[in-house]
C-alpha cells in the first residue's frame, strides 16, 4: 500500500492499488477497493473499467457488462471498454453483439493497438471461435512483427484446431523472438513430442527452469523423455527438480476436500470420481470388484479412478464438450491423437480406447 491513506487518494492512485490487487489474484480486495473508490469518484471511467475487468475475473459476467455500460456512458469510444463489454457478452452468450463490439474497435481504428487485439483475440479463443481469434492475432501481428505474443498466441490458437504444421511455423518464430519465453518453449516443446520428435522437444523443453514449468503436462514430458533419451534413473538428479515441480502442480487434494468434491458431483446429478483416498475410508464402490478398479493419470497431472467406463466419463466431461455421448468424445478424441502421433486409437471399448491412448503417450496407466 502507498503511505498516502486511502481516504486522501485521488481516483488514479486508487485505480493503481486496484490493478496491483488484481495482478496478484487478489480479486476480492481489488473489488472491495473499487466499490469504495467508485463512492467517492463515480463518474471515473478509468475506475469503471477496473471494475468491468475484476467482475470478469470474478466470473460476475452480468455485473461486468454494467460496469463497462457505465464506462461507455461516460466516454463511448474507450477502447479498453468495448474490449470487455465485448467479452462480457461472450461470456453472457450474446455473440452477435459481441462480434459487433470488437468490429467497432477496428471501425474507431484500434487495429493497430497490439495489446488491444491479443485481449480481443484471447476472449475469442476462450470461446472457441478460431478463425476470429485468428484474425484478430494476425491484425496484432501486422501491427508488430516482432510481438512475440502475437506469434505465441497464433501458434496456440493452430494448435488447438489440429494444424501441426502452422503450430509449428508460430512456435518457432515465438521463440526466435523471443527465446527466453518459457510458455513458447512449452507449447513449441509440445507440438514437437506430439509430432514424435522428441529429441527436439527435450531439446525446448529444457530451456525452461524448472521453477518456471507451469504445466504438470510439460514436467511429466520432461521427466519422461529424460529418462527414455537419456537413460536417467528415476531419481536421479536431472529428474528431481521435475519431480518436485509435478509434486507441487498436480497435488493430489486432502481427503476432506476429495470428499465434499464427491459429494458436490453427486448433488449436481454428476458422475462421481472415486479417488484412493475414498476407498481407504469406505471401501470401494458397491459391487465394484478389485481388478474392476483402475487408475489412470491424464497428461495434466489429474488422476481418475475407477472402471474403464467411469474414468472416460470423467475424461468427457473435463473436455470441452461435455455434453457429447461417451462414444462421440471417444472417436472424436481418437481422430485427434491419430492425427497428432499417427497411432491407431480404438472405440471399440472404454478399456481399449484408454489403453490405446496411453500407448501414444497421451496418458498413463498406474493400475
Amino acid at each position: 500500500m502507498s503511505e498516502i491513506q486511502p481516504d486522501y487518494w485521488n481516483g488514479d492512485q486508487f485505480d493503481a492499488e486496484a490493478q496491483r490487487l488484481y495482478e496478484a489474484g487478489d480479486y476480492d480486495q481489488a473489488l472491495e477497493l473499487l466499490k469504495r473508490a467508485l463512492a467517492i469518484f463515480p463518474e471515473s471511467t478509468e475506475l469503471l473499467v477496473s471494475m468491468g475487468y475484476t467482475r470478469l475475473a470474478r466470473e460476475e459476467f452480468a455485473w461486468a457488462r454494467a460496469a463497462f455500460d457505465r464506462a461507455l456512458r461516460l466516454e463511448p469510444e474507450h477502447e479498453e471498454a468495448i474490449a470487455g463489454v465485448g467479452e462480457a457478452l461472450l461470456r453472457l452468450g450474446e455473440r452477435v453483439n459481441a462480434f459487433r463490439a470488437f468490429e467497432t474497435l477496428l471501425e474507431l481504428g484500434f487495429e493497430t493497438d497490439v495489446e488491444l487485439m491479443l485481449c480481443v483475440g484471447r476472449s475469442l479463443l476462450r470461446e472457441g471461435l478460431f478463425e476470429r481469434a485468428e484474425r484478430f492475432f494476425r491484425l496484432a501481428w501486422e501491427a508488430d512483427s516482432e510481438s512475440a505474443d502475437a506469434a505465441l498466441d497464433l501458434a496456440y490458437t493452430f494448435y488447438r484446431i489440429g494444424d501441426a504444421e502452422a503450430a509449428l511455423f508460430w512456435g518457432r518464430e515465438a521463440v526466435r523472438l523471443d527465446p527466453g519465453f518459457g510458455e513458447a518453449r512449452a507449447l513449441y516443446g509440445n507440438v514437437l513430442y506430439e509430432r514424435g520428435d522428441f529429441r527436439a522437444a527435450l531439446e525446448q523443453f529444457e530451456h525452461i527452469a524448472p521453477a518456471n514449468v507451469g504445466d504438470p503436462a510439460v514436467a511429466w514430458r520432461i521427466i519422461e523423455l529424460k529418462r527414455r533419451l537419456l537413460g536417467l534413473a528415476a531419481d536421479a538428479p536431472e529428474v528431481r527438480p521435475y519431480m518436485l515441480v509435478l509434486e507441487e502442480l498436480a497435488a493430489e487434494p486432502s481427503p476432506e476436500d476429495r470428499l465434499l468434491a464427491e459429494v458436490e458431483a453427486q448433488a449436481a446429478g454428476l458422475p462421481g470420481t472415486w479417488e484412493r483416498g475414498q476407498l481407504d475410508l469406505f471401501g470401494r464402490p458397491p459391487g465394484m470388484s478389485t481388478e474392476e478398479w483402475h487408475r489412470v493419470r491424464l497428461s495434466d497431472g489429474v488422476v481418475c479412478e475407477g472402471d474403464w467406463d467411469t474414468i472416460v466419463r470423467t475424461m468427457r466431461d473435463r473436455s470441452q464438450n461435455p455434453a457429447v455421448s461417451v462414444w462421440d468424445y471417444m472417436r472424436e478424441e481418437a481422430i485427434r491423437l491419430q492425427d497428432l502421433t499417427g497411432g491407431s486409437i480404438s472405440c471399440e471399448s472404454a478399456r481399449a480406447f484408454l489403453e490405446d491412448s496411453a500407448r501414444v503417450g497421451a496418458l498413463e496407466i498406474e493400475r
